[in-house]
């Protein structure tokens, strides 16, 4: 689910961008944007895939290689 103080937990919501466009143009003390898609958070959350799919990826970068080394070690003390 996507929050404000959550960062990189979703997608920028594409209508709240507009709207702030528009609407807000101070840099700092940026008042709420009123959004019906993103509710004024300014982002949209993943979905239940997208989160899996995220996961799953992260998993193969980091501990397949880690199970690799492991399973090739544990080969060639078999081996010896």
């Amino acid at each position: 689910m996507a929050g404000p103080t959550l960062h990189g937990n979703g997608h920028p919501c594409p209508a709240g961008e507009l709207r702030r466009e528009v609407e807000d143009k101070t840099l700092i003390l940026r008042p709420g944007i009123a959004c019906s898609v993103c509710k004024g958070v300014g982002s949209l959350g993943f979905t239940e895939a997208e989160i899996v799919a995220r996961t799953v990826k992260e998993a193969r970068r980091l501990y397949w290689p880690a199970f690799e080394v492991r399973a090739t070690r544990q080969n060639e003390v078999d081996h010896a």
